[in-house]
């Protein structure tokens, strides 16, 4: 080999010709020749190498830099110049001379070492040196330009001063070749491909350049320009060249003209700052103000716009300015068009009163109720610049008649509703007609990235292509294979439309106070246990035989089953029996509610099941004497405001509020309460924290207590665990949900749902003695558990 235990190892340097040229030439004729000189190298330091002529020489002074043994520095250099020779045989030219010191190669030879002789040198132990600009890291390698500028429409029509971009314009592009940094001619291509030899010399600088490049460069020239719509020159331009047709060569994207510009303002929009409109009554903080003034450039530039504050820190506010904003700006005579603001059911009042509150210049339409106009013609005689307030659910119903409006900005609160690209809600969403969009969300992804493409497919139709191919090119890399460089990719593309600031920031807001989460572990009652383990081997007996959606089915029914164990046996049992001493959890629960009373503080109780809030409601009112209200999906809206009000306001109103998470956990503000309980889980991060941000935001003058209740040795133990990781992955664009859990094989559910020997609570029984983890014997009734929705 080139340095079998040896101090010194044989060494091969490339060097390119002297001659200088300034024009392509061929270069595999007399004319030019590589030489390929004979080193001998130290082993221990690559950098210390004598030339074959110094080894002949034989002076000890020299040699004796690369091996300690000068005299047999030239037996060393020729046989491992033989050793060579047998892996690139035009070595053997060389070795025909008494003292071998190069060969010289053509520019086809020279290519063949360097894509193939060369790595079988270096793995042979040999040193390789190799032109810096001929290495793969440093090759000046041929490459496309993608110009992608003005629609002739725009260049055709007068200026009207105006930045703005419709996505479904079309942009005119136009193919360019370089060649080491230079442009190319479709002639000087031409050329080249003519030419016998892959290394040539082009206007003085050797370059390697392929047949198969060469063509497919000459494929795309003669393509020559065409048009494309601008959703797809934005995705382009802001780093995805992945749409682009598959083609060997690296491509850069220019933008020119008006692209360039809606480029520019658009990478520069999140630093814009806007005072408030002159109407607006109230204060913005300063990073309110960026988010005015983000809003209000995206709204200039006509792209859609995500504000993905953290809960808590004013996106309401920041939109009604914008609303505001954009009426103030009208010219004299000039009539703005309806705002269209959609929101849950639940916050309809919330915005009404914030709308009053901040801007009571605009007038407010309330599209929702048995009287509300049916057809698009009765939005043609709204006030001048009204904010027509609706539901998803009327948005749904009404969608014929709300597509038909030509709005100036249509709005969605809490747009993780459209989060289901193939709902009715999603397509109602995106059949809406508006010169500039808006999403409002704490949380842009929740579950899969196939919802973040719901979104954008609502604010910026197309942006991130056909839902197929987004799921094929981004969400199964990413969700699936964790590629990073894809998901870096697509946060490329989302990043300058979305703007989200973290309420954990100090810098963001310093007068919002700290929130402590804890853990409140809690132990199964017998009952729990017994009712755990049967449900637990009956269903996995089933999913063990079971594929596709069934078993994803029967595992999603498994873990319904196993939470509602978890909360209280009569839930899961669909019984009206008897609360106290059968739950663990409700009896920790209770305890710590009686502790939250007895200091004066309040408190909200969370739970994902109508069911068991009324079990906390009858259990808090045996316990405490107090009558906790309840606000889940089947109260109306009037009587929900009310329970706000009065938990907010009134100091005699009960200090405990119970809510499901699904009606209660977005859009409230319930700052009076200062502990919130997490009765069971959602298995979801950003539901969690959003149902906890009711109370830890703005206005909250007190520390804010979160208490997790989970139940040991369980599946909600172990499920917390992995919480933590999903939190992380939905801040790099994936979160979290239970359908992950169903792609489990079947050792890893029973791992994950398993009970553990210290799930049980001891000492419980009415023998005395706690139950065992695997001392099951308890049947599933045969009118046992059934599917609660969730609300």
């Amino acid at each position: 080999a080139g340095a079998e235990r040896g101090e010194a190892r044989v060494c091969l340097r490339l060097e390119v010709p002297d001659e200088q040229a300034s024009a392509t030439e061929p270069a595999n004729g007399d004319s030019a020749r590589f030489r390929l000189r004979f080193l001998l190298q130290s082993a221990s330091d690559p950098s210390l190498m004598v030339t074959a002529a110094d080894v002949y020489r034989g002076k000890p002074e020299t040699l004796r830099r690369v091996a300690r043994d000068h005299r047999s520095a030239q037996e060393q250099l020729l046989s491992g110049l033989a050793t060579a020779a047998r892996l690139f045989p035009p070595i053997q030219a060389g070795l025909r001379q008494a003292t071998p010191e190069e060969v010289l190669l053509t520019p086809v030879t020279a290519h063949t070492f360097l894509q193939e002789a060369a790595p079988l040198l270096m793995e042979a132990g040999f040193g390789v040196l190799l032109p810096a600009e001929l290495t793969r890291a440093g090759r000046r390698r041929l490459r496309m330009r993608l110009r992608v500028g003005e629609d002739a429409a725009r260049a055709a029509a007068p200026s009207t001063g105006t930045a703005a971009l419709g996505l479904e314009d079309m942009l005119a592009f136009r193919w360019d070749a370089e060649l080491a940094g230079e442009a190319l001619t479709p002639q000087e291509l031409a050329e080249l491909a003519r030419l016998k030899s892959p290394l040539v010399r082009h206007r003085g600088r050797w370059v390697v350049v392929e047949s198969d490049e060469i063509a497919e460069a000459l494929r795309l020239l003669e393509q020559g320009g065409g048009a494309m719509a601008a959703h797809e020159a934005v995705a382009l331009a802001l780093g995805d060249s992945e749409r682009l047709a598959a083609t060997s060569l690296p491509i850069e994207v220019d933008a020119t003209g008006h692209l360039d510009s809606v480029l520019e303002r658009l990478r520069t929009a999140q630093t814009t700052v806007a005072e408030p409109p002159a109407g607006f009554r109230g204060t913005l903080r300063p990073y309110q103000q960026r988010g005015l003034g983000w809003l209000s450039a995206m709204a200039d530039l006509r792209l859609g716009a995500c504000l993905a504050d953290d809960m808590g820190l004013g996106k309401t506010i920041q939109l009604i300015a914008l609303l505001l904003e954009r009426r103030e700006r009208l010219a004299p005579g000039e009539v703005m068009k309806p705002a269209l603001l959609v929101c849950p059911t639940s916050v309809v009042g919330n915005w009404e009163r914030e709308l009053a509150r901040f801007a009571p210049s605009l007038p407010v339409v309330r599209h929702y109720g048995a009287n509300r106009p049916r057809a698009g013609e009765a939005f043609e005689s709204l006030p001048d610049g009204a904010v027509v307030l609706t539901t998803y659910g009327l948005l749904r119903r009404d969608v014929q008649a709300l597509a038909t409006v030509p709005w100036s900005v249509a709005a969605l609160d809490e747009a993780q509703n459209i989060k289901n690209p193939s709902s009715r809600t999603a397509h109602a969403a995106r059949a809406l007609v508006a010169d500039f969009r808006v999403a409002l969300t704490g949380t842009p992804v929740e579950n899969r990235l196939a919802e973040l493409w719901s979104i954008f497919e609502f604010l910026n139709p197309r942006l991130l292509g056909p839902l197929a191919k987004f799921r094929r090119e981004y969400a199964l890399p990413i969700e699936r294979y964790g590629q990073v460089e894809v998901a870096e990719r697509l946060r490329r593309i989302v990043r300058p439309f979305i703007l989200r600031r973290l309420k954990s920031d100090r810098s963001i807001i310093r007068d919002l106070p700290e929130k402590q989460e804890m853990k409140v572990i809690c132990s199964l009652t017998r009952e729990q246990a017994s009712l755990y383990q049967a449900a637990l081997d009956e269903t996995l007996r089933k999913i063990e035989g079971a594929e596709g959606i069934e078993r994803r089915g029967l595992v999603l029914s498994l873990i319904t089953a196993l939470k509602q164990i978890c909360n209280h046996p009569a839930q899961y049992l669909g019984e009206a029996g008897p609360l106290p001493g059968r739950s663990g959890k409700l009896q920790r629960c209770m305890e710590m509610l009686e502790e939250v009373v007895a200091a004066g503080d309040r408190a909200l109780v969370f739970t994902q099941y109508r069911e068991m809030g009324e079990r906390l409601v009858a259990e808090i009112e045996r316990v405490l004497g107090i009558r906790a209200p309840f606000l889940h999906g089947g109260v109306a809206r009037g009587a929900r405001d009310e329970m706000v009000r009065r938990f907010q306001h009134d100091a005699r109103a009960a200090p405990i509020f119970v809510l499901s998470v699904k009606a209660g956990g977005t859009g409230l503000n319930l700052t009076a309460a200062n502990h919130v309980f997490h009765f069971d889980r959602w298995w979801n991060p950003a539901v969690e924290d959003q149902a906890t941000d009711r109370a830890f935001r703005i206005g909250q003058s007190r520390a804010v207590q979160v208490h997790k209740l989970l139940c040991a040795g369980t599946v909600e133990e172990k499920v917390d665990l992995l919480l933590e990781q999903k939190r992380e992955l939905a801040a790099s664009i994936v979160g979290a949900g239970e359908h992950w859990i169903t792609e489990l094989d079947d050792v890893q559910l029973r791992e994950l749902f398993s009970l553990s020997p210290d799930a049980v609570i001891a000492a419980e029984g009415a023998d005395g003695e706690g139950a065992d983890a695997d001392e099951v014997a308890i049947p599933l009734p045969r009118a046992a558990h059934r599917e609660e929705e969730r609300i």
